[in-house]
This record gives C-alpha cells, sequence and structure tokens, in this order.
C-alpha cells in the first residue's frame, strides 16, 4: 500500500471511531433522560395508573426499543473497527487496549440496563 492510501485508511478509521463514541456518549445521555423523564412526567401530571400511565409506559418501551438498537448497534460498529485497524496504529497501546475491549460486556450491560428501566417504568406508570 502507498504511504497516501495507508494514511487515508488510519484517517477514515479514526474518524469513525470518534463518530461512534460521541454518538454513544449521546446516547448514554438520551437514556439518562429518558429513565428520569418518564416517571417525572408520570407525577408531574399528577395521574394515578390508569390510561395516562398505561400510555407513558408504551411510549416508554418504544424510546428504551429505539435507544437499546442505537447503543446496541453503536458497540457492534465500534467491534468491527476494532478488528479491523490497519496496520499503522494497530500496533499502538490504545489500539491493543481498544481492541481488547469486552465487546460482549458492553452489549450484556446495555441490555440489561435497559430492561431494568422498563420494568422499574412498569412499576412506577402501572401502580
Amino acid at each position: 500500500m502507498t504511504d497516501q492510501h495507508e494514511s487515508t485508511r488510519v484517517h477514515w478509521v479514526s474518524s469513525n471511531t470518534a463518530d461512534n463514541v460521541r454518538f454513544l456518549g449521546m446516547s448514554l445521555l438520551a437514556i439518562t433522560i429518558w429513565a428520569v423523564g418518564m416517571p417525572l412526567a408520570f407525577f408531574a401530571a399528577g395521574q394515578g395508573s390508569g390510561p395516562a400511565g398505561t400510555g407513558l409506559f408504551v411510549a416508554s418501551c418504544a424510546v428504551g426499543l429505539v435507544l437499546w438498537v442505537s447503543t446496541f448497534t453503536t458497540v457492534g460498529r465500534l467491534r468491527a473497527l476494532a478488528s479491523g485497524l490497519p496496520e499503522g496504529i494497530s500496533d499502538m497501546a490504545f489500539s491493543r487496549n481498544f481492541q481488547a475491549n469486552p465487546w460482549f460486556a458492553f452489549a450484556f450491560l446495555f441490555t440489561a440496563v435497559h430492561i431494568g428501566i422498563i420494568v422499574g417504568h412498569g412499576i412506577v406508570l402501572l401502580g
């Protein structure tokens, strides 16, 4: 490979990694807002469990599904980037650490957090 081609490839991998990490950070912020916002909306409405609680729970499940898909696929993209690092950066300490991340554990953790939040919302919103 030419040096120019290798440099372009390294830039592409670095840029995509940064974009996915940024997107993952925004997803985590959205998960936090979702986890706290739904019960706050319910209590602010002053409704007992009934149609309002059921509607918010359905909305919570839909939002949770969208957030789970976005975080799960972002972890998958980061894993794919880690496994295909170009030679120019694959021997760096950061790259070895990036490749050794426990990707399955991240996916399991995101899934467990989403299920926990939905169960918590069900308890709060459905009474």
